[in-house]
């Protein structure tokens, strides 16, 4: 049987007994975790300990160590125009699970109204579950969606973009700073791609083929992350 792991966020990883937030204690409960059995704690930023559960909703946190080792070494951060329904869901638990550094849905010409603030407690509680399953140990930033005006961008950039048929977006490996954007299931408008360059963006394609907004996301993030 695989250990289960735990998040506990905000919360200083030191050896001792550790309280457990409501949700995790719940969470050991639903995966019948027993008294005395190990479970492995994570804070989000990087460290992992080993703990044993000694009480209803209570962990002994016995090694600490920092495991990066499992994480890219670019902080990719990952702009993706509103997607409907379960669709955005769906990029947040992948990109969760690829290593991405933060998604921020952008409100563009062609994307779904923009959801309520309920979405956003929604796609942070999907991250969490995805970092507990994948054995990351960096929580991404899920942030309010964005107006496209408002990106400001800090590393290089790269757009997905249709109208673009030779650059290709480039294999990951290397480390720093970057993002990536991607259009919204309609794509972008032209004025987009242009505000976006202006902002230090450059267009790349994925290849010939029309691909889902979903899938761009998904199948970039991971080109830039993990493609060697």
């Amino acid at each position: 049987m695989s250990v289960v792991r735990i998040l506990v966020e905000d919360t200083a990883l030191v050896p001792g007994d550790l309280a457990l937030p409501s949700g995790e204690a719940h969470h050991l409960r639903v995966r019948r975790v027993s008294l005395g059995q190990e479970v492995v704690v994570l804070d989000g930023r990087g460290h992992e300990a080993r703990g044993v559960l000694v009480a209803e909703g209570r962990v002994r946190i016995e090694e600490v160590r920092e495991a990066l080792e499992r994480e890219p070494a670019l902080r990719l951060t990952l702009y993706v125009g509103l997607l409907k329904g379960e669709k955005m869901d769906l990029v947040v638990q992948k990109a969760t699970e690829l290593g991405v550094a933060a998604v921020v849905p952008l409100v563009t010409r062609r994307c779904v109204p923009r959801p309520r603030p309920s979405r956003l407690e929604r796609w942070r509680a999907v991250a969490r579950e995805a970092l507990k399953q994948c054995g990351g140990t960096l929580l991404p930033r899920i942030e309010a969606p964005l107006e496209l005006g408002q990106i400001s961008l800090e590393g290089e950039g790269w757009v997905l973009w249709e109208g673009e048929r030779e650059a290709p977006l480039p294999r990951g490996g290397g480390g720093g700073v970057g993002a990536l954007a991607v259009g919204p299931e309609g794509g972008w408008e032209k004025e987009e791609v242009e505000l976006l360059v202006s902002r230090g963006f450059q267009p790349v394609t994925l290849g010939p083929r029309t691909l889902r907004a979903e899938t761009a996301a998904i199948v970039g993030a991971a080109f830039m992350l993990w493609g060697r």
